[in-house]
């Protein structure tokens, strides 16, 4: 999948006309990418077929008349079918809806979406928003066509799956409200919602039907144990079984993580291990069963036979931000190294308290998660727990820094004293940062939040500087970057430090005009160039200074922007990215006000400046400019070589593919006009196909030239 980029201000000089669109890109999301398909029909582009669904459990027993219920859904195809899946926390409705999901999703042509909605993690549950952007971006909508309004989205979702027979799973629901927004409204589309609360609103607006989860039948619990722990097992102590049994209330979770623990010691008696369990109970469990006791009773058990140090990690956990988390940050909180780590969560893995779901990441399932809490919260003082809470977020922030850097760098960084990071960042280069901040988009979210809550402001400021990245995301996620740099700032303003909070204004500033809040905008940078008078620092008054030059540019105020970044020149002379940023940018106006001579001057002088860089894309950037100049003033060679130069550099250098194909266009321009029309056909067609992977609608506009203008 091709990348987009898209340039700040503060990153680096914006591309005139074309180049000024934000373009945002399909790289990772909320929800799991799952794989793509492409049916391509006679005549039709190919069409994406998402397949988001985790893997089912391999041991899924019981649940008949659930399963026939489920099943009657497939006849429905006159209407948009919503049904839900009702029961308490751990009574297996996510096994049962993955697990059907994968049974019929070949009845489903057009793909399967899934996502948890985290509807009762610690955090805030997923907003339907961010929810939409990834569905959208799974059915094949470019990031760049998503729109940040939450119903434009939801007009576009039900758009899009007209005519399609796709299988939506919304696991994990908090209410009606958060699932209404994502409900396809198309005829031949079904949804299948699970959430420990019956959602009546859907069965009253929505005509959703309902499936109440109960508790296991004493038989369908025993098929469960015979699954895990083998026939030979449990025929040779059947009453074992059946205290087993009632001491997990027949809670399916339970039994599965007791079952898990009794299948790891193949040599010890059943009968020996449910008398652990039940001479370990904290609470009293009935002989009426109790289903929150038993999994209290269950939890404490495998949790007491842990060693001591998965036991010390496993309560660390429930300090983690979200029930996700990497090893590198197991590490972090748990106070250990990145290889003691993985040995400790692969023994958690093994007493099915922890889920393994990609390379060297976990989950815990939430109730897991609040109980780690509880653990923590019940057996370590409260100064320990800070200090390991203050070394989980400060890792995240030193990764995000790092990675950060990687991401852009040649431009200018926050400047935050965090001390030594507890665990070394597992980023090396830009790719694996790009998928690092991809994968962590969440947990970033959570730990900002979490570190203001806990009055760790520095931390705080550098989680929130490096949202900058939502720049080459789709538009709709930009709200969240908004909200990371408004949190950032008010870090800044505690702490007192008033570079950074310029920083902060700046960028948010930024924000608001890729969001068209010219306003606001406004009033961020006449607010840092008060600041940055008050201290008398020029580069930062500069940098305000070419906030407002850009928003006057992006509005078609060349005149006024023109002005505007004169002024800036004379204050960031001798700063190196930010005088090339001011070039780059006088070049461009001057080129859109006709003054070609002037462009070229700005463009060389942006040239020598990018050249030998840390960012090799920007020498790309300054070698188009000049490349465009030459090309206003006539000169349709030297706009060729510089031209074709550019390109050079684009085709080598990852997330740059928007420019490779603007480059591209204005090549073929200057090779028509010399009479090479193949030349000019070979880089037209190119364009074409990039853009077209990209969703840009400049695509058909390139189509055309290639069929009209250099028809033969």
């Amino acid at each position: 999948m091709l990348a987009r980029r898209r340039t700040t201000l503060d990153s680096v000089g914006d591309r005139w006309s074309a180049r000024n669109e934000v373009n945002g890109t399909v790289a990772g999301s909320v929800v799991q990418a799952g794989v793509i398909h492409q049916v391509v029909l006679p005549g039709h582009e190919a069409v994406p077929v998402p397949r988001q669904l985790p893997g089912p459990v391999p041991d899924f027993v019981g649940r008949d008349a659930a399963v026939v219920a489920l099943d009657s859904l497939l006849a429905t195809t006159s209407t948009s079918a919503v049904h839900v899946v009702e029961g308490m926390a751990g009574v297996g409705k996510t096994t049962l809806a993955v697990w059907w999901a994968h049974k019929v999703q070949e009845n489903f042509r057009d793909g399967t979406l899934f996502v948890n909605l985290r509807g009762y993690d610690r955090e805030q549950p997923l907003h339907p928003s961010s929810v939409l952007v990834s569905f959208l971006q799974g059915l094949g909508v470019p990031g760049a066509r998503i729109p940040t309004d939450l119903d434009a989205q939801v007009g576009l979702y039900r758009s899009s799956l007209v005519g399609r027979r796709v299988l939506v799973v919304l696991d994990n629901a908090s209410s009606a409200e958060q699932v209404r927004p994502l409900l396809p409204g198309a005829t031949g589309c079904l949804t299948l919602v699970t959430s420990r609360r019956a959602l009546m609103g859907l069965a009253v607006s929505d005509g959703a039907r309902s499936l109440s989860l109960r508790l296991f039948s004493r038989g369908d619990a025993e098929r469960l144990l015979r699954g895990v722990i083998g026939d030979h097992r449990v025929d040779r102590e059947p009453e074992a079984v059946a205290r087993l049994v009632d001491l997990c209330a027949r809670l399916p979770l339970a039994l599965r993580v007791a079952a898990s623990r009794v299948a790891a010691r193949g040599r010890s008696r059943i009968a020996d291990l449910v008398e652990e369990i039940d001479g370990d109970r904290l609470d009293s469990l009935s002989d009426t069963g109790d289903e929150r006791s038993a999994v209290r009773a269950v939890f404490d058990w495998s949790f007491t036979r842990l060693h001591p140090d998965p036991a010390l990690l496993f309560r660390r956990l429930g300090l983690h931000p979200t029930p996700e988390f990497g090893s590198h940050a197991a590490a972090a909180f748990g106070g250990t190294g990145p290889q003691a780590a993985r040995r400790y969560v692969e023994a958690l893995v093994d007493a099915n308290l922890v889920e393994p779901i990609d390379h060297r990441r976990y989950r815990l399932h939430d109730l897991l998660h609040l109980y780690a809490a509880r653990r923590c919260e019940a057996d370590e003082p409260p100064e320990i727990r800070l200090a390991a809470l203050r070394a989980g977020l400060s890792w995240y922030a030193h990764t995000a820094l790092v990675a950060d850097a990687l991401v852009f760098p040649a431009h200018p960084r926050l400047a935050v004293d965090l001390g030594e990071p507890p665990v070394e960042a597992p980023v090396r280069d830009r790719d694996q940062a790009w998928a690092w901040f991809t994968a962590e988009f969440d947990t970033l979210l959570a730990a900002l939040r979490q570190a203001l809550a806990h009055d760790m402001h520095r931390i705080a400021v550098a989680l929130a500087g490096s949202f900058r990245f939502l720049v080459f995301r789709p538009r709709a996620l930009w709200p969240v970057r908004l909200e990371a740099e408004s949190l950032g700032l008010h870090a800044a303003r505690v702490l007192g430090d008033v570079e950074t909070e310029t920083t902060f204004l700046r960028r948010r500033a930024d924000t608001y005009q890729m969001l068209g809040r010219w306003a606001d905008s406004d009033a961020d940078l006449s607010e840092n160039v008060v600041l940055a008078e008050r201290t008398g620092d020029g580069l930062q008054l500069g940098r305000a200074l070419c906030g407002l030059g850009r928003s006057r540019k992006l509005q078609g105020q060349l005149e006024e922007a023109r002005e505007v970044y004169l002024r800036a020149l004379d204050l960031v002379r001798g700063s190196g990215h930010v005088e090339a940023v001011v070039e780059a940018n006088l070049s461009q106006i001057s080129a859109g006000l006709g003054r070609y001579v002037e462009a070229l001057d700005h463009a060389r002088r942006e040239l020598e400046l990018r050249r030998g860089g840390a960012d090799p894309a920007a020498e790309g950037y300054a070698l188009h400019d000049v490349a465009a100049a030459y090309q206003g003033l006539g000169d349709d060679g030297a706009a060729v070589e510089f031209g074709e130069r550019a390109i050079d550099v684009y085709r080598t250098t990852a997330a740059t593919e928007g420019y490779l194909a603007t480059a591209l266009e204005t090549v073929a321009l200057s090779y028509e006009r010399r009479g090479s029309d193949a030349a000019a056909r070979r880089c037209l067609v190119e364009a074409a196909a990039i853009l077209t992977e990209l969703g840009d609608p400049r695509a058909d506009l390139v189509r055309r030239r290639v069929s009209s203008d250099l028809a033969s």
